[in-house]
């Protein structure tokens, strides 16, 4: 279900997704959306039965894996995906040596991201005019 992007249509689905959730849906403009991470970032498509349903981006800096751009559409919400994208996004950053996750958290999901072990940090924020707060997580098991 859930694959690192290798190819430019993947990568176009990855877009395709993002355009769908965050401009359509929440009126995020597209300056603010696609910016100059994106072709540096390990991206992650979900698809179902070839459609494309959920996407994400991960950026390393440093010690820390930065998860951003994580999406669903809207038809197939409510169906643990978001969770299962997370948890895929997560495993992924611990194969490439990452022990710590970041995220800026658009303030009506950190409820999601707590219920994963994410810890708010700092001050609220606004980010492409949408409130979002600074949250982290630690892997705590021994290596």
């Amino acid at each position: 279900m859930f694959k690192r992007v290798q190819s430019p249509e993947e990568q176009l689905r990855v877009m395709m997704i993002r355009a769908i959730v965050f401009m359509e849906e929440q009126g995020i403009a597209y300056a603010d959306e696609m910016d100059m991470h994106d072709a540096t970032a390990l991206h992650i498509l979900g698809e179902i039965d070839g459609e494309p349903v959920a996407c994400g981006r991960i950026r390393y800096q440093g010690d820390r894996a930065f998860l951003q751009r994580l999406a669903v559409r809207r038809a197939w919400r409510g169906q643990r995906l978001g969770s299962a994208l997370l948890a895929f996004m997560l495993e992924e950053c611990r194969k490439d040596g990452f022990g710590r996750f970041d995220l800026h958290a658009q303030t009506r999901a950190v409820g999601f991201y707590r219920r994963h072990g994410f810890t708010t940090c700092g001050e609220e924020f606004e980010e492409a005019g949408i409130p979002h707060v600074h949250m982290w997580l630690r892997d705590t098991t021994p290596e």
